[in-house]
């Protein structure tokens, strides 16, 4: 395991200066940096520990205690400034750091004891008695609280790309939500085994167990982080680039909202725009470009599709493309062209969202629906 946990500890310190490199996603990158850096520290100390060498070293004991509490955190502000694009940390922000310098400044006196001294408190296992116990009770408390605010901001980015985009490929975060969920997984499992252990022996190897598979996880991220290309502009940043030209005449109904036959007008020339322009044919089609073209604020926009259309913004326009591809596959026109040609043709912009936002609103897949069609 010694040997694992060198590896790893390698791994992530060229993780680290990889993505600290990337000139994308500067701030969420050099987030997911730390979180690298910090997971190496944990696993160079555990190889240390586990070979013995801390007792050549006494000094660097200790160095891993209170950065276990910037796990959560860590991966908490990764997946935040992923979502919104931030530049810089908020002051808000920067208070989930608050428990980690607290404890940090509790272990000041430990650091500057003696080698000897530090020897004397480690128990046989490794664990540091200096306090300790009840602190690594909070710190697999504090960072299993994390997931689950996690798992709610990437629930509420997925309803908020489906209101502003057409096209989900480059906005989807699911590898993320993934990788959330097994940690929340990974997370009460060693919670568990942690538990267990503090009451019997017979879980004794649990600490290897959870570093292993931690190994696992984080460097997973590490490396989808790594892949990930500054995919989008923030949500909310398109709407400021809406020209004074193209400035909504219905402004003041921003925050109030539209009646009913104020509604039904857009609407109307909503669907207008839509039959007549086709701007669903570009692929990368959002919101703001859409309330731009017909000169409306993008929240009235929003209040007129799920009002009077009864659907996101992403099902409004793709039911589009999917009439144009059903009437692209009755056209001889379209004859030599593929079944993923036309769909390309109407706006998609691959092969796996056609055929499952196709078959969403028809109940077939595209060659199922062409063959009812010959049949």
């Amino acid at each position: 395991m010694s040997v694992i946990f060198f590896l790893g500890a390698v791994h992530g310190l060229m993780l680290t200066f990889l993505l600290v490199s990337k000139k994308v996603n500067q701030l969420s990158n050099r987030i997911l940096a730390g979180l690298m850096l910090v997971f190496t520290i944990d696993l160079a100390m555990a190889a240390l520990l586990s070979v013995g060498l801390h007792h050549n070293y006494p000094h660097v004991i200790g160095l891993d205690f209170s950065i276990t509490l910037l796990y959560g955190p860590l991966l908490y502000l990764y997946s935040v400034t992923l979502i919104k694009g931030n530049e810089r940390l908020t002051l808000a922000q920067k208070k989930h750091f608050i428990p980690f310098i607290l404890l940090t400044l509790y272990f000041l006196p430990f650091y500057f004891k003696s080698g000897k001294t530090k020897l004397s408190l480690l128990s046989e296992t490794g664990e540091l008695q200096y306090g300790s116990e009840w602190i690594t009770h909070f710190k697999v408390v504090y960072s299993l609280t994390y997931l689950p605010f996690i798992i709610r901001d990437l629930y509420q980015y997925r309803k908020k790309i489906r209101a502003n985009y057409s096209t989900l490929e480059k906005r989807n975060l699911d590898w993320l939500q993934g990788f959330v969920l097994a940690g929340t997984l990974l997370g009460i499992t060693a919670g568990v085994l942690y538990t267990i252990s503090s009451f019997s022996d017979i879980l004794s190897e649990y600490t290897d167990f959870t570093l292993l598979a931690s190994t696992i996880f984080v460097y997973s991220i590490g490396y989808m982080g790594l892949k990930q290309a500054e995919f989008f502009t923030p949500i909310g940043r398109e709407e400021k680039q809406v020209t004074k030209e193209e400035k909504p005449r219905q402004e003041s109904y921003t925050r109030s909202g539209l009646n009913e036959e104020q509604g039904k007008e857009f609407h109307q020339e909503l669907c207008t725009l839509m039959e007549k322009e086709k701007p669903y044919l570009r692929s990368d089609l959002s919101l703001a470009e859409l309330a731009g073209l017909i000169n409306i604020s993008t929240h009235n926009l929003t209040e007129v599709i799920n009002t009077f259309a009864d659907a996101s913004f992403y099902d409004f326009v793709n039911s589009y493309r999917v009439e144009n591809v059903k009437q692209a596959i009755k056209d001889p026109e379209f004859q030599n062209y593929t079944l993923l040609g036309i769909g390309l043709e109407s706006g998609f912009n691959s092969k796996s969202s056609f055929n499952s936002v196709f078959k969403k609103h028809t109940g077939l897949t595209p060659s199922q629906y062409k063959k009812s069609l010959e049949g």
